[in-house]
């Protein structure tokens, strides 16, 4: 699974690595974010915006998650 997210108008890319638990998932994508970018830290919403990018994943046919602008 390939997470594909942008701050600050760049683009980056993180691998979380397999699982089948999305709330692990979730952590490990949430973790690396706020540790790779520490302007995030502050930012509440983004469990729910990785949330909603798993599920919209899942949903599709591919394993790419597009977290869009994060920042």
């Amino acid at each position: 699974m390939q997470v594909n997210y942008q701050v600050g108008g760049k683009s980056h890319m993180y691998e979380p690595g397999a699982s089948e638990d999305l709330g692990e998932i979730t952590r490990k994508i949430e973790e690396h974010l706020r540790q790779s970018h520490p302007e995030l830290a502050s930012r509440g919403h983004l469990a729910e915006k990785i949330a909603d990018g798993l599920l919209n994943a899942l949903a599709g046919d591919g394993t790419d998650v597009e977290l869009g602008d994060v920042s």
